[in-house]
């Protein structure tokens, strides 16, 4: 067992780099200055005068066979939700990432009563994408692609290695699927230690986090409904997604026992969501939004660009207009907590039409002329019949809201603390019909 290589600072955002064990000091102060040996024995360097006690929490990855994950992918259908992450709907089913765990699947034909059926136990996975009765997810760097036709018993039916570059951790024939913790004690000199905010939300190089350092169609031949912070999207028999964060990839699914990788090129700085619009892609990145066209899949092409200030960026759109948030405080860097409105009729020009002050924006979808928009604590609703003049018109309590789906005057909220359903018949009145709570305990 080797000891850690950790590294803070590449490209301007903050990256913790793994190579089999992982430090963090109780405190939120790492040692620079760790030499690795044999037997997971960790030495320092330099001289030991005017020393300190510190201690660090170390995690260990545990790695279990490729061929044995997949055998059980089909887990206990009662599992509970450690941190929601991405969100999906298609028909009656809602499908939440548990990140780097897997999907939970809910029966929501009653919106007052959602009921969880299955847990699909696929380690690393972030992202959802559903055509018809297949399901695609990435499991760290591979896609899968699983059939769903009885979600009691999903089957993996073809896969693609490798295709999530940014995530591959090494041997291609394991996964990460655990982690061993356990605390030691150094003596050290304070010139040794720098410090990082023990809350930040950190990238790992081909590792999970551990959860310590985290803070329509509806019809079964069509597509589901993701939400605006997804970073993989399906178009016909096409999955475009960001491998890492500044290329685009594209994947032929036509069939989905063999999906093939079409294409894979540089597409922008920091990209962080994809937004499907007719035959195009809108790139959210943290610098602005890069628009590609896609009317030959296998060659997207950038056909302009709108830049903002650094800022986490979503961005969804309709015929008309295109929305995004910005959103400050985080590791995407940037002071800006508003939402842009662009004139998208004519994509290859998007000028500003209007900017609206926000309190800490995320994820925004819309529903017709109705806009919701993640802020801060809040669900906010907007009537967008006139984008340069919106109009609120609700609000509703979601705990730190992330992303949203609106359909069928049902509004789906994940959020830090769980998953919100409303009702929104009356749109200057948010009904809330279910919560599904996370239990980070489980971790």
């Amino acid at each position: 067992m080797h000891a850690t290589v950790v590294r803070i600072g590449l490209s301007g955002r903050k990256r913790l780099v793994m190579r089999t064990t992982i430090l963090r000091r109780t405190g939120a102060r790492l040692l620079p200055g760790l030499l690795p040996v044999a037997a997971g024995i960790l030495l320092l360097q330099g001289c030991l005068k005017d020393r300190i006690t510190e201690t660090y929490r170390i995690y260990t990855p545990v790695y279990t066979l490729k061929a044995t994950v997949l055998a059980q992918i089909n887990g206990n259908p009662a599992e509970a939700v450690s941190q929601a992450g991405q969100l999906y709907v298609k028909g009656n089913y809602i499908y939440l990432n548990d990140v780097n765990e897997g999907i939970h699947v809910y029966d929501n034909s009653d919106a007052s009563h959602p009921h969880q059926v299955a847990w699909l136990n696929i380690p690393g996975n972030k992202n959802i994408a559903i055509k018809g009765n297949i399901l695609y997810a990435d499991m760290y760097q591979d896609l899968l692609a699983l059939d769903i036709s009885d979600p009691h018993q999903a089957k993996v039916i073809g896969s693609l290695p490798g295709f999530f570059s940014s995530r591959n951790y090494g041997d291609p024939n394991m996964v990460l699927t655990s982690w061993n913790i356990h605390d030691t004690t150094f003596r050290v000199r304070p010139t040794d230690m720098y410090s990082i905010p023990g809350t930040q939300m950190y990238t790992f190089y081909g590792a999970a986090v551990p959860a310590a350092f985290e803070t329509l169609n509806a019809g079964s031949g069509g597509t589901g409904i993701g939400g605006s912070t997804a970073v993989m999207t399906l178009i016909g028999n096409d999955i475009f997604a960001i491998p890492e964060e500044h290329s685009l990839g594209v994947i032929d699914i036509s069939d989905p026992t063999q999906p093939k990788k079409l294409y894979e090129g540089s597409a922008g700085y920091d990209l962080e969501t994809i937004f499907p619009l007719q035959d195009k892609l809108l790139l959210g990145s943290k610098e602005g939004v890069y628009i590609y066209s896609i009317a030959d899949p296998a060659n997207p092409t950038r056909v302009t660009e709108f830049v903002h200030g650094t800022a986490c960026d979503p961005v969804i759109a309709d015929a008309t207009n295109a929305y995004v948030t910005l959103h400050a405080g985080t590791s995407c860097g940037g002071s800006a907590n508003e939402l842009d409105v662009l004139d998208a009729k004519n994509l290859s020009y998007t000028p500003l039409v209007r900017s609206y002050p926000m309190t800490s924006p995320t994820g925004l979808c819309k529903d017709g002329s109705l806009l919701f928009v993640c802020d801060g604590t809040v669900v906010k609703v907007f009537d967008a019949t006139d984008p340069a003049n919106l109009q609120l018109l609700s609000s509703a309590q979601a705990g730190n809201p992330m992303d949203v789906i609106a359909y069928d005057h049902h509004l789906l909220v994940v959020s830090a603390d769980g998953l919100y359903q409303f009702g929104y018949s009356d749109p200057s009145h948010l009904v809330q019909l279910s919560y599904l709570p996370v239990n980070p305990s489980k971790s």
